[in-house]
């Protein structure tokens, strides 16, 4: 995986530092199966001095999509988890869509099931719950 983050106005830190090695660790384990050479990550940090806010944008590039994320707000390393966050959930949904596993789902007929009970002679219809 090619990774590149810019920092616009913001300092790097070791802090930073650590947080981005540990989001990308976790991205690197969702895309084990796609080829390294192909898979990029873009990131920037950017700070307004005037306003003090901060924005943080991460792009991640693979063979068959190109997914973004953008957070802004006041504080820098909870808008980046929240971006890389966001980047790992759609991951999840384009691998998802990837396997087709709606189409997969295996659909069941709903069918009473009759149960005796001990205590009156009478038999009971019940309905078995929908499983999900």
């Amino acid at each position: 995986m090619h990774i590149h983050f810019t920092y616009q106005h913001v300092p790097r830190t070791p802090q930073l530092e650590k947080v981005i090695e540990r989001h990308v660790q976790k991205l690197g384990k969702l895309l084990v199966r796609f080829a390294p050479d192909l898979v990029h990550l873009h990131g920037g940090l950017e700070s307004n001095g005037k306003h003090q806010n901060t924005v943080c944008s991460i792009n991640l590039s693979l063979p068959t999509v190109q997914l973004h994320a953008r957070e802004e707000g006041g504080n820098l390393l909870t808008d980046l988890q929240a971006c890389f966050n966001h980047i790992g959930e759609q991951v999840k949904r384009h691998k998802r869509a990837l396997r087709r596993e709606e189409a997969w789902k295996r659909r069941r007929p709903k069918r009473p099931v009759s149960i005796r009970l001990e205590s009156s002679e009478e038999t009971e219809r019940v309905t078995p719950r929908k499983r999900r």
